[in-house]
């Protein structure tokens, strides 16, 4: 996914929750903003403290129940990334565990991500989809 088009879904940061990611053991994002969104084929999941330290990560919208469910990457039509100051980071292949809730508008999972080199992004998240609230919405006229 390019930037922009992150920086689209995180200007619209739609989900409250955590997001916390570490590599090699040493935490290097605890999110400030992030993303649960839904598009025609996935879930996307973005976590990030203002583009500095980025992880974002995708599941198929086709997994039946609310899981867990395991996705590995590499997997053909899967984007995931990862971003440490400011400079995207090779995935050489990684599995998330994701469960979901409430009629999918919570998802929380685990990753672990592997960079090469020994070096390992792990994870975690626990995201609620905001609903807009009653003053929020849009009144349609008759």
């Amino acid at each position: 996914m390019s930037q922009d088009k992150t920086s689209d879904l995180l200007n619209k940061r739609n989900a409250t929750g955590s997001f916390v990611a570490f590599l090699d053991d040493v935490k290097f994002l605890e999110s400030k903003l992030c993303v649960y969104a839904e598009t025609e084929t996935e879930f996307i999941i973005i976590g990030t403290d203002d583009f500095i330290h980025t992880v974002e990560l995708s599941v198929p919208n086709a997994l039946e129940g609310d899981g867990p469910h395991t996705v590995t990457f590499p997997t053909m039509g899967r984007y995931w990334k990862v971003m440490i100051n400011h400079f995207d980071q090779p995935i050489i292949e990684g599995e998330l565990i994701v469960t979901f809730a409430n009629f999918r508008k919570n998802v929380a999972g685990t990753f672990a991500l592997d960079l090469g080199k020994a070096r390992k992004v792990t994870g975690k998240f626990d995201l609620t989809l905001d609903t807009p609230k009653q003053s929020d919405r849009r009144v349609q006229p008759l």
